[in-house]
């Protein structure tokens, strides 16, 4: 049974006297409960004082609950069905097991009990409750009612009178206020975290507003929306990312920063006019999760060795290239996360900063005030540094400022789009850059793309459309992939390359040269994972193909 003598404000008092919040932290969220009708753990969330499952960890301590690592597939379906799809996600309570003398609820809110303790009345058992996050709740709920009926937006029923292409600001501004508007515009961005999406689509359609989410470089549709709504999504996006919100007939870029499930979370916005209306692209920048580590993208242990010993140089270029998406700049961190020491000086210029991390000094370029790659990396060489990661080399004055840099004793992280190990190099010569300055400062280039690896729990088993949610692979929504790894080439720079480099001769050749005194390419390293299982020839067929590997 649930205390119900403890109150919120003695929960806060808990977590104080435990060390988890400051006082300042608890006079805020008990402030925030109390002038708010917000859940006690929406509270928390929200203000960004504890990450979700932490909370949900603190709350069973608190109650005395037993703790549960995950809710059960298994939960006791005619009872669900009993109660009622409606009660429950309106209340966002999960029945587990309907016992002789006991129910037994998930909630992610043990403070607020009346929907709990209702349903305790009317199966006349006592309640026993068990706290989980909210997230697992709700994707509890959508598993057993189906994703297209959770999906379903409560905005349908609203009354707007308004046209989307209404020049009446304020009434923008109001529509972009509503409570449902900013409800929806969280929900999916909460989503897109949850599923670990890079990207989130916004996309206005003749007759909807269509949801798409980018996982392992694939687009999916999650969600729609009635295209009544478009006006106050767009709106509610531009006042959250600072953009001009009567300006809808030309491009905006913009970033906002907003806390997902305790976290403090980076987007950046691009709004886009089309026929249609405006378009949205977020671009998820949440790095807390990603392990900077060579091993987890997939190199293996000798070419591991072979990376460090080139980060480790005292001077000279090393470029790693590939699409965007294809994990450059993580793979640039990891290399980074090698050099890390109290005697070598790292600075990062870059646009935006993709990684916060400790030891290093980042620079973020800020074109709208003339502060560009070339200009910022002038002002770095002025700081004594050892090593600089540039975020992208993009012209030929970045390119001549980092040659420079490298041939007057500094190490160069940086990226191109390029195709191949050896298109970075002819790529230089066609931005203007002299051959001879290539073959002298280049040390290495790393041509990589990005695999999605065969999912481990239903061994690629790809699900037709019509598959009910309750069919599909939980663990890869039925695409039969989960997760990505690296293939890659390596294009070391010998004084017979540097040379080569140096006469201008064209990437067919380098290519060849290279693999004949043994680089393995990106296309024999990706046959290896088929060998292997971890990908199948579909995936590597389609990203080769796709980016010319």
């Amino acid at each position: 049974m649930l205390d119900s003598s403890k109150s919120f404000k003695d929960f806060l008092n808990y977590l104080e006297q435990s060390n988890v919040l400051s006082a300042e932290s608890v006079t805020r969220a008990m402030n925030a409960f109390s002038s708010t009708d917000h859940a006690a753990d929406t509270v928390m969330i929200e203000l960004g004082l504890t990450k979700e499952e932490d909370l949900a960890n603190y709350l069973n301590r608190f109650f005395n609950l037993p703790k549960m690592q995950a809710i059960p597939d298994d939960i006791h379906q005619e009872l669900f069905e009993k109660v009622g799809f409606e009660y429950l996600q309106t209340n966002e309570i999960l029945p587990l097991e309907l016992e002789i003398d006991t129910l037994v609820l998930a909630t992610a809110d043990p403070f607020d009990t009346d929907a709990a303790e209702a349903l305790a009345y009317e199966f006349d058992r006592q309640l026993s409750l068990r706290v989980f996050p909210r997230n697992q709740i709700t994707e509890s709920l959508a598993r057993y009612q189906g994703a297209s009926d959770v999906a379903s937006n409560p905005l349908e029923a609203t009354d707007f009178d308004g046209e989307s292409d209404s020049e009446d600001i304020n009434r923008l501004k109001d529509y972009a206020r509503e409570a449902p508007i900013i409800k929806f515009v969280s929900k999916i961005i909460q989503q897109a975290v949850d599923q670990g999406a890079t990207d989130l689509h916004i996309e206005p359609m003749l007759d909807r507003v269509r949801i798409r989410f980018r996982k392992d470089g694939m687009l999916s549709v999650v969600d729609t929306a009635p295209k009544e709504m478009h006006a106050g999504i767009s709106t509610r996006i531009k006042i959250m990312s600072r953009l001009n919100i009567a300006e809808r007939r030309l491009p905006q870029d913009g970033r906002m920063r907003i806390p997902v499930r305790g976290q403090e979370i980076d987007l950046r916005v691009s709004v886009l006019p089309t026929v249609h209306g405006e378009t949205f692209v977020l671009r998820v920048l949440d790095r807390s999760g990603v392990e900077l580590s060579l091993n987890a993208l997939g190199y293996d242990d000798d070419t591991i060795s072979k990376l460090i010993d080139l980060v480790n140089v005292p001077n000279g270029i090393v470029l790693v290239t590939g699409p965007t998406g294809s994990g450059k700049t993580t793979t640039l961190y990891s290399l980074l996360n090698k050099r890390l020491a109290d005697e070598v000086k790292i600075f990062t210029v870059e646009d935006p900063v993709e990684y916060r991390l400790e030891g290093i000094t980042q620079l973020q370029v800020e074109p709208a005030i003339d502060l560009t790659f070339s200009r910022a990396l002038r002002s770095v060489l002025r700081q004594d540094p050892d090593v600089i990661l540039v975020g992208e080399i993009r012209d030929r004055e970045s390119a001549q400022i980092a040659i420079q840099a490298s041939l007057t004793g500094h190490l160069v992280l940086s990226t191109l789009h390029t195709n191949s190990a050896a298109g970075a190099l002819t790529r230089l010569r066609d931005m203007g850059v002299d051959s001879f300055l290539i073959g002298a400062s280049i040390r290495a280039v790393v041509a990589q793309r990005l695999l999605r690896k065969v999912c481990d729990q239903c061994n690629g088993q790809k699900s037709d459309i019509g598959v009910s949610s309750e069919e599909r692979c939980g663990n890869c929504r039925g695409t039969g992939y989960s997760g990505r790894t690296v293939t890659y080439e390596i294009l070391e720079i010998s004084p017979e390359l540097g040379a080569m480099i140096t006469r201008g001769a064209e990437e067919e050749e380098l290519t060849q040269y290279a693999r004949d005194n043994g680089m393995v390419s990106m296309r024999e390293r990706a046959q290896l994972l088929v060998d292997q299982e971890i990908t199948d020839q579909a995936e590597v067929g389609r990203v080769l193909e796709l980016g010319g590997g």
